[in-house]
């Protein structure tokens, strides 16, 4: 598939790369930040527009780009003739499809309770092992976790907070659930642009406003959600547009982005880019932040190490084994 993701209908693709559901459970309700500097914090989605897990699972079946389903009692049509309706029944009451919105709730509720458990937040990578005292870093995981705390250098934990905020709390997110503008350049594998006027009348003149579709504040343009850096290794494209294929790309961008000349074309690809030593314009420029990124004077080494140490934090990670190490 290509960057961004594709509708029940093949034809059909959003102008947005999807967020990984895996931690999601944990983002607070979308609200004002508590730092009074009119930033925002939280919701589901890229944007924050809604504001629990129950909120965006009702998104997806009725988006016409999506899904596709004309009403609330399609949707709960085709769940009362799926094979666990039995189920459904038994967990929330036998006349439950008789009733389309109580059903349709139900089902967000379904969604929202698995979102919770924790298959999706098992906190099994390799940093969660390194901190119990279970593992060590290798000296390359340990140079990138410096830069990435250090705000002289990387400064990441600014934003993907490395470490527990409350005592005896939950394992760090890697996120603070913020919303930033960090001057992704369009992407000219976007599919959007080529959908049919009647979802995108603007073509390649689309821009994607993020938070601003939200909050109506001119400071909001081009804002998105902060991502958990949990199992980013393992979870490209990166960005709402699916700009970035490689996370190197990324740190890349964010050591270099306001160092190296603009791209003479806008729509310039990553690979392209990095092989030509330039960004693209931002699709956003004037809300983008200059004053934590763009120029952050690592070496290329920092950025390897950089890249390395976020491989600890893909779940699923298993110690290696007596055997291997008696080899």
């Amino acid at each position: 598939g290509g960057p961004t993701s594709q509708g029940a209908n093949k034809a059909f693709v959003g102008p947005r790369n999807a967020p990984s559901a895996m931690y999601a459970a944990f983002s607070p309700p979308f609200q004002a930040g508590g730092d009074g500097d009119g930033s925002y914090v939280g919701g589901q989605f890229r944007d924050g527009r809604a504001s629990s897990l129950e909120d965006q699972a009702k998104g997806p079946p009725l988006n016409p780009i999506e899904m596709g389903n004309p009403s609330v009692a399609a949707v709960v049509a085709k769940l009362s003739a799926a094979s666990y309706a039995d189920d459904f029944k038994a967990l929330y009451g036998a006349q439950i499809f008789s009733d389309a919105n109580a059903a349709f709730n139900a089902m967000a509720d379904a969604i929202a309770t698995f979102e919770r458990s924790r298959e999706l937040s098992p906190f099994s990578a390799k940093y969660d092992a390194w901190q119990r005292g279970e593992t060590t870093l290798t000296d390359a995981e340990q140079r990138g976790l410096a830069v990435f705390n250090d705000p002289a250098k990387g400064n990441c934990a600014s934003c993907h907070v490395s470490v527990s905020t409350k005592p005896g709390g939950v394992k760090p997110l890697f996120t603070d659930f913020g919303f930033d503008n960090i001057g992704v350049p369009r992407n000219p594998a976007n599919g959007f642009y080529n959908m049919p006027a009647q979802f995108n009348p603007d073509g390649r003149n689309y821009v994607d406003i993020g938070l601003a579709n939200v909050v109506d504040l001119a400071s909001t343009r081009g804002q998105f959600k902060a991502p958990t850096l949990r199992n980013i290794a393992v979870t490209g494209p990166y960005m709402h547009n699916g700009y970035f294929k490689t996370l190197r790309g990324v740190v890349d961008f964010y050591n270099t982005r306001d160092v190296k000349p603009v791209c003479p074309d806008p729509f310039t690809s990553e690979a392209k880019a990095i092989k030509q030593g330039c960004w693209p314009v931002s699709e956003v420029p004037e809300t983008k932040n200059t004053k934590a990124m763009g120029n952050l004077g690592l070496s290329d080494q920092e950025v390897d190490d950089l890249v390395t140490f976020l491989g600890t934090l893909t779940d699923g990670w298993v110690p290696p084994t007596a055997s291997a190490k008696a080899h």
